[in-house]
């Protein structure tokens, strides 16, 4: 994308004030303008497309609509939304890059294996002693991984890797064999030297974790239901998701089950079904179609607003964030302005990404590979969690985390905790911090529902590296940051830190794996996470929004409710604003409110969250 005289100006002018003062030391609002000149940067040289041309996302002769009705609402394998370019990340679709392709080559097996990546893992990623995040509270955990959940996942190939095993390793198996990436059929010798890789789920902002990622998928969750719902089981203790034959829930997406999954899965589930009864209420005479195809429009926009002005602001922060994530919603003038005014214009900046016009900046939207490798977040996973009563605030019981993965997910349900119960005792529980020597140690020795024994540790190092994510340094100065001088620079000064990693990497700076960088690196004032991996942020976040037509230009009543708008005059009944502040930490008033979330739960069961993202 190029960009115009006066965008070059703010870059050129903040790459000369960062070389004497980072950006979060800033005064806020000049914070702000140094924010804003790192993603002009960043959409002109780190968006790369990984096909050879647009023809690749199609056009409308050979991938006509099969059906009107999807010129205003979500398809479920992602196709239209982009109108003129059908296929534009649809399922299946492949991740693009922040990197050049020319930097993302496909690594020899010694690349691949130097340093090993299962003794990083023991020497470095290993938890020694639990480190708690203390600005968030638990329930940030399985948000992101449900996020994450609606966003990517790669699809495995037959062969395997086999990470070589040190002399007096722990590892119960003689061998540690961990499934390849299968890479996508390649299209010219590029693809050859620096392979792509498809997306089994859609790029979209689309709630496909809850609906699928195929039409056929939202059709069997849908199963029998009425009025445009989801279908739940409901018996005498509550509602729950229907399970397969494993234990596992059937929803969109149920990969690295747990209870953190099963609440937030199921909670939105039921806000979908209480969305319709909404509807139904306001327009009795639509059909199930017409309400489960809205009611999937609005729940999803409440998601990507809860994760905009909610989520990030919580694990971020930093002045400058709360204010530009906020404005990513509402833009600079803020939500009361917005409320009563309305736009200021078209553009994002002042009334907010929704409702502006659609934008791919150059490149055919797509979530990348490198927007997967910083949300490798595992550390926020405790080693157990400890449960208490709603009502009276005392202690239950504690469960080890192994007690409350994959089929195991809803023990604490037999053992006679509430939904309500889990939620508040998610809510005064911290976190792990995203920080070195705090990989749990449940997830370096799992077996999954399907037989894979993992060492998540490990795959974390050894997938980035396979799909060709650049390290640390190099990874740095793709995204325009000065690269750490040696081992010391790199940890901010802790020595001891800096000669564990130095020995590891034979005192080559250069070879730091990307995920050990940034769990070593000083964080920001306030941060929850790197500074290297909030630059992908910086872009992708805004990204997801812009390029997305029912997120962007198509965010308006005529679309969302056949141009009746249900905003905020339809907030009544018990509705509750989703701008909840529910990833406070218990420090912040997380005993006293959980989240609204909870709060929905605490006062009176299920209640439909007031159509939030208009309000």
């Amino acid at each position: 994308m190029k960009l115009s005289l006066s965008q070059r100006a703010l870059v050129s002018t903040f790459k000369g004030v960062n070389k004497v003062i980072a950006w979060h030391r800033l005064p806020k609002w000049i914070g702000i303008l140094n924010l804003l000149s790192f993603r002009h940067e960043l959409r002109s040289k780190n968006l790369h497309d990984t096909y050879p041309s647009p023809e690749y996302q199609g056009d409308l002769k050979k991938c006509p609509f099969p059906d009107a009705k999807f010129y205003s609402i979500r398809n479920s394998d992602g196709k239209f939304n982009d109108t003129k370019q059908p296929l534009m990340g649809c399922s299946g679709m492949r991740l693009g890059r922040n990197m050049p392709r020319e930097a993302t080559a496909a690594p020899t097996m010694e690349e691949l294996m130097t340093p090993n990546p299962r003794l990083i893992s023991e020497k470095l990623m290993k938890r020694t002693e639990f480190k708690p995040a203390t600005i968030v509270n638990l329930l940030a955990a399985p948000w992101i991984q449900f996020m994450v959940h609606d966003w990517f996942g790669h699809y495995d190939s037959d062969e395997h890797i086999e990470v070589p095993l040190a002399e007096g390793d722990t590892w119960s198996e003689d061998k540690m064999m961990i499934h390849r990436t299968l890479a996508d059929t390649p299209l010219n010798e590029i693809d050859r030297k620096y392979p792509a890789y498809r997306n089994k789920n859609t790029h979209w902002w689309d709630g496909s974790q809850i609906y699928g990622s195929t039409e056929d998928q939202t059709h069997l969750l849908r199963g029998n239901a009425i009025d445009g719902k989801l279908f739940i089981e409901a018996d005498g203790t509550g509602n729950f998701l229907p399970r397969d034959y494993r234990g596992i829930p059937i929803s969109g997406f149920t990969d690295n089950w747990w209870l953190g999954l099963e609440l937030l899965h199921t909670l939105f589930a039921l806000e979908h079904n209480a969305i319709c009864d909404h509807l139904k209420r306001e327009f009795p005479e639509w059909n199930s179609d017409q309400l489960f195809d809205t009611a999937r429009l609005v729940n999803c926009a409440l998601m990507a607003k809860i994760h905009t002005v909610e989520w990030t602001p919580a694990i971020l922060p930093h002045p400058a964030l709360q204010i530009a994530m906020h404005a990513n919603w509402w833009g600079l003038l803020g939500e009361k302005l917005y409320k009563m005014w309305g736009r200021i214009g078209e553009g994002e900046v002042m009334s907010g990404i929704p409702g502006s016009p659609v934008e791919h900046h150059d490149a055919p939207f797509s979530l990348t590979e490198e927007f997967v490798s910083v949300y490798r977040l595992h550390t926020l996973l405790p080693d157990n969690i400890p449960f208490h009563n709603l009502k009276n605030g005392a202690y239950n019981y504690t469960a080890d985390m192994n007690d409350v993965i994959f089929e195991r997910a809803r023990k604490p349900m037999e053992k006679g905790l509430s939904f309500q119960d889990i939620f508040y005792s998610f809510g005064i529980t911290y976190p792990g911090a995203i920080t070195i020597h705090n990989f749990p140690n449940f997830l370096r020795d799992v077996t999954t529902p399907d037989g894979k024994h993992l060492d998540m540790a490990t795959v974390d190092i050894l997938k980035d590296r396979e799909r060709g994510v650049p390290r640390y340094n190099t990874f740095r100065r793709h995204i325009h940051m000065k690269p750490a001088k040696d081992f010391v620079e790199l940890t901010g000064g802790n020595k001891e830190l800096a000669k564990e990693i130095s020995d590891i990497y034979g005192g080559d700076i250069e070879k730091v794996d990307l995920q050990v960088g940034m769990l070593s690196e000083p964080l920001p004032k306030g941060f929850g996470f790197s500074d290297t991996a909030f630059r992908i942020f910086i872009l992708m976040a805004s990204r997801r929004l812009k390029s997305d037509r029912f997120l962007s230009s198509d965010f308006k009543p005529l679309i969302y409710t056949a141009g009746d708008g249900l905003g905020a005059e339809h907030d009544d009944e018990g509705c509750v604003d989703p701008a909840f502040s529910g990833f406070k930490s218990a420090d912040e008033g997380g005993e006293e409110c959980v989240s609204s979330v909870g709060i929905v739960l605490i006062q009176g069961g299920w209640k439909v969250l007031s159509h939030g993202a208009f309000i």
